[in-house]
């Protein structure tokens, strides 16, 4: 066994020194107590991508689409197919926020297998930054609930605080209090779900892809991963936008039509009923 090692390895055997990425972006510089971090920077880069493909596509535009234009044209209209599939023209209201979002986590997913990219102390990927992941979830947060309320009134907060079951009892009344405080708390799991699904995702895959370049003889022997992190970025990506879209509809739902429903439901039951207690016509009572 010595002399096979002493074989593969004649200069002696080493364990490879494996990069373990950090939790966040490093500071570039700061100013007070702010820090414009390596994962700002790499941000720019993506907005900087997107912002110049959006500009080359728009500026010739043709009836007969063709080159860049073309392509741009099939990413939009495919990203319009998948999300009026998923939640209607409702949702195809809203494909200016969830393409952008779709695009950017998509780019900031890919940056890392760019060679030579991040590979410097200058980038950090921007999706594999909590930070980040964070501040997008946030901003999907306050857009969702400012359209529900707007789209419900003041009655959209009855999804957390509703008293009206105790019309119908002490205990259905308890059961619909408890039933919005658990409500309440997946709507706030759910900036924390977002944020950490798309977090460790990525920096596992930054992980993986930094453990088989270091153990793997041949470099070329990685690539197979590399693919891997390229599907499970587009995965990630759709996955966000998804989820992004069944919050604004959820949001848009009105509680207080179920609330209405169940009324509705609930009288015709005792209306039903009624007849059971009482007389037929005609009918003298014993």
């Amino acid at each position: 066994m010595d002399a096979l090692i002493q074989f593969l390895f004649p200069k002696g055997f080493h364990y490879p020194e494996i990069h373990v990425p950090a939790f966040t972006g490093h500071p570039l510089f700061s100013i007070g107590p702010v820090s414009y971090t390596s994962s700002h920077l790499a941000m720019l880069l993506v907005m900087a991508v997107l912002t110049v493909l959006a500009i080359l596509a728009t500026a010739r535009m043709k009836g007969v689409p063709s080159g860049i234009q073309n392509f741009v044209e099939m990413v939009v209209e495919g990203l319009v197919d998948f999300i009026r599939g998923v939640g209607g023209e409702e949702a195809v209201k809203r494909v200016p926020l969830l393409g952008t979002l779709f695009l950017f986590i998509l780019l900031s997913n890919w940056i890392s297998v760019v060679p030579l990219l991040t590979q410097t102390s200058w980038l950090h990927k921007p999706t594999a930054d909590y930070h980040v992941n964070f501040a997008l979830a946030l901003t999907v947060f306050v857009l969702y609930q400012f359209t529900g309320f707007r789209a419900n009134g003041f009655g959209y907060v009855s999804r957390w605080i509703n008293f009206s079951g105790f019309k119908e009892g002490v205990l259905v009344g308890v059961i619909m209090v408890i039933v919005g405080l658990i409500e309440f708390f997946s709507e706030v799991f759910r900036l924390l779900t977002l944020t950490l699904r798309l977090w460790g995702n990525m920096f596992g895959g930054e992980i993986t892809l930094g453990v088989m370049a270091a153990l793997l003889i041949v470099p070329g022997f990685a690539l197979p991963f590399v693919g891997l992190e390229l599907f499970v970025g587009l995965v990630q990506s759709l996955v966000f936008m998804l989820l992004t879209i069944m919050y604004f509809l959820f949001a848009l739902e009105s509680h207080d039509s179920h609330d209405e429903s169940h009324g509705e439901g609930h009288a015709q039951g005792s209306h039903g009923h009624a007849p059971a207690h009482g007389h037929a016509p005609g009918q003298v009572a014993a």
